[in-house]
């Protein structure tokens, strides 16, 4: 039986991207240090915890959520993802 999903609530895809992998997948995962929801970035095949600074690899669809294989967030990525306009210089 065929059912009709929504989109996950708790994962964004970053805009202009198509998902590559399953939604139902998606609306399961969050960030395993934070437990916040994650920013699904199609075009790097990467899931981005903005909470943690962190993203997460997916390989082959399959995304690999351990702290060790997850790398730092650079402040400009940190901005293009977040709602949030980028910090101005300190006065």
């Amino acid at each position: 039986m065929l059912m009709m999903m929504k989109a996950p609530q708790n994962i964004r895809e970053s805009k202009g991207e198509t998902a590559s992998v399953s939604g139902r997948l998606l609306s399961l995962l969050v960030c395993p240090l934070t437990r916040a929801g994650l920013i699904y970035d199609a075009k790097a095949m990467r899931l981005i915890s903005l909470q943690a600074g962190l993203s997460y690899p997916i390989k082959g669809q399959v995304p690999i959520m351990l702290e060790e294989a997850a790398t730092p967030l650079q402040e400009s990525e940190r901005a293009k993802f977040s709602n949030k306009p980028p910090p101005g210089p300190a006065l």
